[in-house]
């Protein structure tokens, strides 16, 4: 069967028609025409995979990665075969499609492009599987669990495979297992690795079934010697199964469990569990931009602060800064980075956002005013307790940054909609090129 793409949809898809059903196929674009294979099929919808390409609407760029495409389909990327200025016009066009369809009238500005367009991860996790050679990684394939291997990943630095074949190779000398989802046997599941934006400190991350690992203390001598810049190894041992990488117990076989890196002139302490935006240039950029639309001398609340990247970057133009965050070891690491980078104002609340925000705005022996919130939540967006909470709060100004356009839109008819805030605009960031993936920073203000 062929078809013609018309146009791109969320997800990464391209779309088209046929017989009056639409059908969305990865790996294809506008003016792309392909045979097909349809691979589930519902009344008015389809989903297909490329068989082959009759016409291509862009001539795919030079040095595509080998496991990229519908063959492999490896799921690190989505648009790796347009260039970069398309990517980030279509990205414009899905959002803009999206926010007009949700009713709102949005001043949506052009897309600040990433600073760096490929090996500008700074965090990944790998599946470990048994190959032909042994013990293997990969990443997993789009919309599977299947383990597609390659010999480098281009969204992320090269010292990542390196190290990880270095790793497996090792571990399968000291007869490490592999794990296996299905019969829940094995000992190594993934191969985590963090680095800082100058790539000279490096953390290694082992993810194992059980505390049993072989031969640890040769395995951790032997990457000592040869990688210069790896600054710690962490065993992390999740015993459950499921889809969840990160386990709750963890030995630190080697080293530091953190490493430190630099955001808007500042040093941070992350710890390998902690959540820091993979993309650190890009997110230097976002903070200038919050620097220069949120109120001076405020009272900022920072909401899903992390290790307090954005709060700790941005205290010196505020009257007083509090950061809500659920994780421990990053609360730590945040008073811990307040306290080196000299930041006197501002403290930590270690609660989940949907507990300490409505508690914040309903103490009114709290002097707020005047109150800005920023909010970066995971991608399934704010519950109703916080959103209740921002609708109820004195809050002049919103900042909502946002990985899910379409939370993003759910959240924002709640607080825009029906509740006291008009939407001014939207600054799209490209946080991670060569996917569809789109990062948003929506800007609230209080209605008159």
């Amino acid at each position: 069967m062929n078809l013609k793409i018309e146009k791109h949809a969320l997800g990464g898809y391209g779309l088209g028609w046929k017989d009056g059903k639409a059908v969305f196929v990865p790996y294809a674009h506008p003016g792309d025409e392909v045979e097909i294979r349809l691979e589930r099929e519902r009344k008015d919808v389809a989903f297909a995979s490329v068989q082959n390409y009759l016409m291509r609407g862009e001539i795919p760029p030079q040095g595509l990665c080998d496991a990229f495409g519908p063959v492999e389909a490896c799921g690190g990327c989505d648009w790796q075969d347009i260039s970069y200025a398309s990517q980030l016009r279509y990205k414009h066009e899905l959002l803009s499609e999206l926010f007009k369809n949700a009713g709102f009238e949005a001043d949506i500005k052009a897309f600040v492009p990433s600073p760096h367009e490929f090996n500008y991860r700074n965090k990944a996790f790998m599946p470990v599987y048994e190959s032909e050679r042994g013990l293997s990684f990969g990443i997993y394939k789009r919309g599977s669990h299947l383990v597609v291997p390659h010999k480098s990943c281009r969204i992320h630095p090269p010292i990542f495979d390196t190290l990880a074949l270095r790793t497996v190779q090792l571990c399968h000398q000291a007869g490490v297992q592999p794990y296996d989802e299905n019969l829940h046997t094995g000992h190594l599941r993934h191969i985590g690795f963090r680095i800082n934006r100058e790539e000279n400190l490096l953390l290694l991350i082992l993810v194992t079934r059980t505390a049993k690992l072989p031969f640890w203390k040769l395995l951790v001598k032997k990457l000592q010697e040869e990688f210069p810049a790896l600054t710690g190894v962490v065993q992390n041992i999740n015993r459950q199964r499921g889809n969840v990488i990160l386990g709750d117990e963890e030995k630190l076989l080697w080293g530091k469990g953190y490493l430190t890196d630099t955001l808007a002139g500042k040093q941070f302490r992350i710890q390998y569990n902690s959540f820091w935006q993979i993309n650190t240039a890009l997110m230097e950029l976002i903070i200038e931009k919050l620097r220069k639309e949120m109120d001076a001398q405020c009272t900022l609340i920072d909401a899903f602060s992390g290790c307090g990247s954005i709060g700790i970057s941005l205290a010196d133009k505020t009257r007083q800064t509090i950061c809500i965050e659920s994780n421990p070891a990053s609360v730590l690491d945040g008073e811990f980075n307040a306290l080196q980078n000299g930041v006197a104002n501002i403290g930590f609340v270690e609660a989940p956002c949907e507990d300490a925000l409505p508690a914040l705005v309903e103490d009114q022996s709290l002097n707020l005013k005047p109150l800005n919130i920023i909010l970066d939540p995971p991608r399934s967006g704010l519950q109703q307790p916080v959103l209740d909470a921002l609708i109820a709060s004195q809050a002049e100004k919103i900042f909502y940054l946002s990985c899910s356009p379409i939370t993003l839109v759910r959240d924002l008819k709640a607080l825009c909609m029906d509740g006291p805030f008009r939407l001014v605009k939207l600054q799209p960031f490209d946080m991670f090129p060569q996917t569809w993936h789109i990062e948003c920073l929506a800007r609230l203000e209080r209605k008159a």
